[in-house]
């Protein structure tokens, strides 16, 4: 137990160590980019500035969770293998899997706080974020209606809601259709204007046109009425344009978006792959921590070690490659959204696990 606890703090250190300057080069270098242009424009405040940077952390902290994980599962083996305690170890009879499990322990802890972080604390500091950065910075107005967003399907009806209006708060050119069960229409109901009552469900539509038709699409009747009120599914909230991307979002939050954009005949592919994304890349940590087993094979005398460094590092970064291409081929449809979110994962566990057997057997 004592070995585990040593070999998992030595990687827990160096995985800090890792976060902490991803984040130093992270802010100093976005902070040089926006000294050119962004800042000298906007003018905002060093307390704004703060805040738009603090916000921003967790969503780095999670996007350098796999770096970091490779960067210390790589130096933790080298420097024990360095300091001839990994053949100390060996010699004694401790056998792979007892030394693989701090690594194996370090990347779930990482992939869980990944998780956690997807989950929980990234989909809030990002809204506010943006907030700060296109509000009050900005001047960007704090409401608006989603672009793209102008109809929803309930059941046998379509409520077309056409865009609405910041200064009348209400919508223009609003058609209410009702269609048979083959989709010929049965009624329809257009209105110049909506505005909400007193509830969120409650609407008065004014001069509205109402058109009912036979079952053969021919005109039944047709009438006027200068004000109608109905119970319309529409919640303006919900309509508010969304700052944060996906990637921002939480689970549940994504799966709403998913209904919804289904519902309003938007295409939901591009969601479905981000939503299996969640689930996949704080995964990513797990696997490459797995890039140091290798190295419990490979003698620091050998002209090897530098050589099987390069190759690790190249692995771990071809994994980048390999996740924007196949999360490319799953927004374009050529891969279901599971498959492209998670075949990354996938292929590079195959190779760790299959270049630290072949490190094992060539050291024997």
């Amino acid at each position: 137990m004592r070995l585990f606890l040593y070999i998992l703090r030595d990687y827990l250190k160096y995985v800090t160590g890792a976060l902490v300057l991803s984040l130093f080069l992270f802010v100093l270098f976005d902070f040089i980019h926006r000294t050119t242009r962004y800042f000298p424009r906007y003018k905002p405040s060093a307390e704004l500035i703060f805040k738009m940077y603090v916000f921003q952390m967790p969503s780095q902290v999670l996007q350098a969770l796999p770096i970091a994980s490779l960067l210390a599962s790589v130096v933790c083996m080298v420097l024990l293998g360095r300091s001839n305690e990994l053949t100390a170890m060996r010699a004694v009879g401790i056998g792979p899997v007892r030394l693989a499990a701090p690594l194996l322990c370090g990347g779930a802890m990482l992939a869980a706080l990944g998780w956690c972080l997807n989950e929980y604390i990234v989909p809030v500091t990002s809204d506010r974020m943006h907030y700060v950065q296109e509000v009050q910075i900005e001047g960007v107005p704090s409401f608006e209606i989603a672009q793209g967003v102008s109809w929803v399907s309930q059941g046998d009806t379509i409520y077309d809601f056409g865009h609405y209006d910041m200064e009348s708060r209400g919508f223009k050119h609003v058609r209410i259709s009702r269609v048979y069960d083959n989709f010929a229409p049965r009624q329809a109901l257009e209105a110049r204007t909506a505005h909400s009552l007193e509830s969120s469900q409650s609407w008065l539509l004014a001069d509205v046109i109402t058109t009912d038709f036979n079952v053969d699409g021919s005109i039944a009747r047709q009438f006027k009425q200068p004000e109608l009120r109905l119970n319309l599914p529409i919640d303006v909230k919900k309509l508010r344009k969304e700052r944060r991307l996906p990637s921002e979002m939480s689970q549940r939050e994504l799966s709403a978006l998913i209904k919804s954009s289904e519902n309003s005949g938007r295409d939901i592919l591009p969601l479905q792959v981000d939503y299996h994304l969640k689930f996949a890349f704080p995964f990513a940590a797990l696997v490459v921590s797995l890039l140091g087993l290798k190295f419990m094979y490979t003698s620091e005398r050998t002209a090897e070690t530098a050589r099987s460094i390069l190759a690790a590092f190249g692995i771990g970064m071809s994994y980048w490659f390999l996740l924007n291409a196949f999360l490319a081929f799953g927004r374009r449809g050529n891969l279901t959204p599971w498959a492209s979110a998670w075949a990354a994962n996938v292929i590079l566990l195959a190779v760790v696990l299959l270049d630290s057997w072949r490190a094992r057997t060539t050291s024997r």
